[in-house]
């Protein structure tokens, strides 16, 4: 049995658009699905039985935790349950129709570990082999795990006093990487980002590479999210001044990363990182 958890928080008409892809796909092994919300307004109980008709639990926080701690609360409740696997999915997924038999049957071939959302922010470190590359760090959304990594995971955050803080995910992907743990992730994402805002990121726009388009409803979905986006960017003026500036600085350290030599890029940074 494997665990889908979705973490939700606000964003209704994303939230349902992921649903439907979710359901499309094969689900053609045994699951049970466990909503997690973060306290929304735009919604509640009635909508996300409408949504997830099938889901097994439904948990929502009386308070809003936000997306970390609320990640870190799926990995607790996870280990109440029996299932050999969680999949940490997320409230703006789409998914390719096969993702599920093909991600558990990639992550037999894993140390424990595999994302099949190929991020764009997160480098390759190691090109392993056709199917998959080897990265030091990792998103929560889009990730299998065996009940074991869980496990460990949260255990390193009880002996280190960590309670879902920001970058939980930084932070457990460093803590693998710094014990050999290899952290696989399919060259060809099996999900696709749809969101570009959300309480971790703000007109930063994550995408899954090499994703596949196998329905006309999921070109669809990408094209309208894509053409909104491009909206947003292009009126500067909604962006919040403080909001513009950290972006424009993040895609400096972007261009630098991929220009320098890594040496001279790691003494700038160590120099002028606050």
């Amino acid at each position: 049995m494997i665990t889908i958890a979705i973490p939700t928080y606000n964003r209704y008409n994303i939230l349902r658009k992921m649903s439907e892809s979710l359901y499309k796909s094969n689900l053609n092994f045994p699951y049970s699905i466990r909503i997690y919300d973060d306290c929304s307004k735009e919604f509640g109980l009635i909508e996300l039985k409408e949504l997830f008709p099938n889901a097994v639990s439904i948990h929502i926080n009386e308070v809003n935790l936000r997306s970390d701690k609320n990640i870190f609360s799926i990995y607790n409740d996870f280990l109440s349950t029996s299932d050999k696997y969680l999949f940490n999915a997320d409230s703006d997924l789409i998914f390719n129709i096969d993702w599920l038999s093909k991600g558990l049957e990639l992550i037999e071939k894993t140390d424990g570990i595999l994302t099949i959302f190929n991020a764009s922010s997160h480098p390759v470190i190691n090109n392993y082999d056709d199917t998959f590359c080897i990265k030091k760090h990792i998103g929560s959304a889009g990730t299998f795990f065996t009940r074991s990594r869980i496990e460990e995971i949260i255990n390193y955050c009880k002996n280190n006093n960590i309670k879902g803080d920001y970058s939980l995910d930084w932070k457990w992907s460093e803590y693998f990487f710094n014990n050999n743990v290899r952290i696989f992730c399919t060259n060809k994402s099996l999900v696709q980002h749809i969101g570009f805002t959300g309480q971790n990121s703000n007109y930063f726009y994550d995408y899954g590479k090499n994703f596949k388009v196998d329905t006309i409803e999921q070109g669809q979905v990408i094209n309208d999210i894509f053409e909104q986006y491009i909206d947003n960017v292009c009126n500067l003026e909604s962006i919040h001044k403080k909001d513009f500036k950290y972006n424009f600085k993040r895609c400096i350290i972007i261009v630098m990363r991929k220009i320098l030599p890594k040496k001279l890029f790691e003494k700038i940074k160590e120099k002028y990182h606050r």
